[in-house]
């Protein structure tokens, strides 16, 4: 018996070897042959003849586009090495373009590399950088952890408190912390606290309903924070670069904060619906919630300090242009060099230096690159002029345009698992199409701010987002849970784009 048993599990374990194995091969086959693709793809569109409304720099850089969509898409490329090549393949595409001003002399690598790395130069990468670190410093003192403790606390032990204690959570973390991946990780962390706390089954009811909150929550509570992460900096870069229209981190927050909060109450709702939790108590009440908050110890000099930064650095981004003159870059600058200041020292470098997720920030930099020239070169809007427009959009009413281009954006930012590259696809595609309707009064950065919001929410199975991702291992929730969640959550949320148009956004005057 003995013997039978032990060769079942030997046969088992080849069984499972050889399944790792083909998947592991199919893996191999599938980056290459998204890798191959890519470069196909590239000298095809970069040999074909174009209308002269495009320019040779604006046919290399959707040239550079589609490439690096087909290897974001295919995941043939880490994202954080995809940089390298998006960086590669700019400047030499570019490089052996003509010169706007002079077409007989080649554009050069030495200016094409300068234009490939201009977004690492750029206000909205410096912001992106500090805010990285400001998460790191939080996630290290362990300020985050005990801000999601207390406001589990306040909310209660019953398990609707509980969730709307976790959505709550989620919007005022992304206050401090500027990077949604970070409060993801930190929310999640505090969720299985609070399972285990409990002892509840991670496949109860409860247990998905505060997971799943977190894969979706974390991006929609980021819509009206301008300094919730890399993606609505990006995304201000474009408008900024585009229309020269700045908005600050108050007007930006005036415009999505209300519509987040819709959205985030439409995903509590359907949450309940889904996975329903009952009303009575979870036993041992309060009391293990306090048990756990205890167990965070002492708040230490180095939290009350970095809580004191980082609410004075809330109040001067939210105050800016109003008592100051400092832009949401430079005092986030200050914040980490208080950070750093001696009789201070919250944090040192090594200690964050190790937590900074460096391949996001060298992706950030590349994307807003290519975006930015995107714009300037006017590629952005002859996509949009030969695609969207070319199909008679411009011609139907307003509302319906917004509803039909939040879905469009909605869908195809599906594709990607980083918002930022979703943004540097998109967001000027969107800028383009404001910038070609005819439509009198028509306020593009407006459109563009709308069409941005239909990224930021379309999360519909885990692979869609890092904040997903971080939910989805805990093993709480299946991917069809997800998405039984996800699909309607996303077609309410654009029914829900069109009436803040027609009502909040149309008095403020976005469109």
């Amino acid at each position: 018996m003995q013997y039978a048993r032990t060769g079942l599990v030997q046969n088992v374990t080849i069984t499972c070897n050889q399944g790792a194995d083909v998947k592991t091969i199919d893996g191999k086959i599938r980056k290459i042959a998204g890798i191959v693709l890519a470069f196909v793809a590239l000298v095809l569109f970069q040999s074909i003849h174009f209308p002269a409304t495009l320019t040779p720099v604006g046919q290399a850089l959707l040239s550079v586009m589609v490439f690096m969509l087909i290897l974001w898409v295919s995941e043939a490329v880490g994202y954080a090495a995809s940089s390298f090549l998006l960086i590669a393949s700019f400047t030499i595409l570019v490089a052996i373009s003509p010169a706007s001003s002079n077409p007989g002399k080649l554009i050069g690598t030495k200016e094409a590399l300068k234009m490939a790395l201009s977004g690492f130069s750029s206000e909205a990468w410096v912001l992106v950088a500090c805010a990285l670190f400001l998460a790191s410093a939080i996630e290290i003192t362990g300020l985050g952890r005990r801000i999601g403790f207390f406001i589990l606390c306040r909310m209660g032990a019953k398990p609707k408190r509980v969730l709307l204690g976790v959505l709550l959570m989620s919007f005022i973390l992304t206050l401090f912390i500027p990077a949604q991946a970070a409060n993801a990780a930190l929310m999640t962390a505090v969720s299985i606290g609070i399972i285990e706390a409990f002892r509840l089954d991670l496949k109860s009811n409860l247990s998905k309903a505060m997971l799943l909150i977190v894969a979706f929550g974390t991006g929609i509570s980021g819509m009206g924070i301008l300094t919730s992460g890399a993606p609505p900096v990006q995304t201000a870069m474009y408008i900024s670069t585009a229309t020269k229209h700045d908005i600050s981190w108050l007007q930006w927050a005036v415009y999505g904060m209300p519509f987040s909060l819709a959205v985030g109450f439409v995903l509590f709702l359907l949450v309940l619906r889904f996975f329903p939790v009952g009303d009575e108590e979870l036993e041992g009440g309060c009391e293990l919630i306090y048990k756990r908050y205890d167990e965070v110890g002492r708040i230490s000099a180095k939290e009350k300090k970095l809580l004191a930064i980082m609410c004075a650095t809330i109040f001067l981004w939210a105050t800016g242009k109003v008592l100051h003159p400092l832009d949401p870059s430079t005092v986030a600058i200050l914040a980490v060099v208080a950070i750093f200041f001696p009789g201070i020292n919250v944090a040192t470098w090594k200690e964050l230096e190790r937590k900074v997720n460096w391949g996001t920030l060298m992706l950030f930099g590349a994307a807003i690159s290519l975006g930015i020239w995107l714009l300037k070169s006017g590629a952005a809007a002859w996509v949009a002029q030969n695609t969207i427009i070319s199909l008679g959009v411009d011609k139907w009413p307003l509302l319906l345009m917004i509803a039909a281009g939040g879905l469009f954006f909605a869908i195809f930012s599906l594709a990607f698992s980083a918002r930022s590259a979703a943004v540097a696809a998109l967001v000027p595609t969107a800028i383009g199409f404001a910038q070609g309707l005819s439509i009198p009064g028509l306020n593009v950065w407006g459109l563009t701010l709308i069409m941005y919001y239909s990224i930021q929410f379309s999360v519909i199975i885990p692979v869609n987002t890092p904040m997903s991702m971080v939910a989805y291992s805990t093993n709480t929730f299946s991917s069809d849970e997800m998405l039984k969640v996800g699909v309607p959550l996303v077609l309410i949320a654009v029914g829900l784009m069109v009436v803040f148009s027609t009502t909040y956004w149309h008095w403020l005057g976005l469109v």
